[in-house]
């Protein structure tokens, strides 16, 4: 009986070590976290600024402490046929480079923490770094729903400029996970009918049918095949404050724009930066699996090589 009781004893302070081993627990975080969890866990993760440009939070103000990430910081650029391909992901090597600048570790549990109130260029901004992380295979990384502003509303304290970036990091790249990334060779063999998946355009439909574009894509409508699916349907705001939909809400949203669907999906826009929004919606909250993003998106489909595009359906 003593001996059953001291292996009992021994089985339990041996799964509580587990527990307890660093970045292991931390890993179990939320894909969206909201502000109260926030305020009482804030000593024990890393929060990050995310957004476009530091002015975006000019009218939310900053957490005290928390170092400043724009979007041109994380996102590359590689030589195309036509000129240089803009808005990529970037090397391991770089990405390393950014989040050590930042004191990351990678043990740190890390909340994105963008303005929290606007989705374009602002959740948008902090969706395409969370896609990053998981890329490269960090998993113990959440977004603060409602970012900046939803802190400020929960009396969370704030402060008029960011911290600096501490440096001192000793992040390194876990893995590559290649599946959570969409090539232009795959999506040209999905539209060419030599691979199955679904092209998803998270763009507005006014850029889906033809009616409206960027300069930077070099023609107008959808790749042949997609299905319209606008990324500004997974959030909604309140007072001022933009929020993430809930996992009931995107798998709705899903089902109805995408009856019946049983393959891969594959999400693009014009730059792979809303649709990393829509990425995440449907991937983290929604629980789908098998989504991927076209990080070059219809910026390198059309600018690398001239392919076509189709209008109408």
């Amino acid at each position: 009986m003593l001996r059953k009781t001291l292996r009992s004893n021994a089985v339990a302070l041996l799964f509580l070590a587990v527990l307890l081993l660093p970045g292991l627990a931390s890993a179990q975080v939320a894909p969206v976290v909201d502000v109260n969890w926030a305020l009482e866990h804030q000593d024990e993760v890393t929060f990050i600024h995310v957004s476009r440009r530091v002015s975006n939070y000019e009218n939310t103000g900053f957490i005290p402490g928390v170092s400043f990430v724009s979007m041109g910081e994380y996102l590359t650029e590689r030589p195309g046929q036509s000129g240089a391909i803009r808005y990529l992901a970037p090397s391991s090597e770089q990405f390393e480079s950014l989040m050590q600048s930042h004191g990351i570790h990678n043990e740190d549990t890390l909340v994105l923490v963008p303005a929290g109130n606007a989705v374009y260029n602002d959740a948008t901004a902090a969706s395409r770094l969370y896609w990053q992380l998981k890329y490269f295979g960090h998993d113990a990384v959440a977004i603060l729903n409602g970012g900046v502003a939803a802190w400020t509303a929960a009396g969370g304290e704030v402060t008029d400029t960011p911290a600096l970036a501490s440096g001192g990091g000793s992040y390194e790249v876990a893995e590559i996970r290649d599946a959570l990334l969409a090539t232009t060779a795959e999506v040209e063999a999905v539209v060419a009918g030599d691979q199955t998946a679904q092209l998803v355009d998270n763009r507005p439909l006014a850029h889906f049918s033809g009616l409206a574009g960027r300069d930077y894509v070099a023609g107008r409508g959808h790749l042949a095949g997609a299905k319209p699916l606008p990324f500004n349907l997974f959030v909604k705001s309140s007072d001022g404050v933009v929020y993430w939909r809930n996992a009931d809400e995107v798998q709705r949203y899903v089902s109805a724009m995408l009856p019946g669907n049983q393959d891969r999906i594959i999400d693009y826009c014009n730059s792979g930066h809303v649709s990393s929004l829509a990425w995440f919606a449907m991937s983290e909250i929604g629980g789908l699996e098998n989504v991927a993003l076209y990080d070059g998106s219809l910026h390198e489909w059309t600018l690398d090589g001239g392919r076509p595009l189709v209008i109408g359906r």
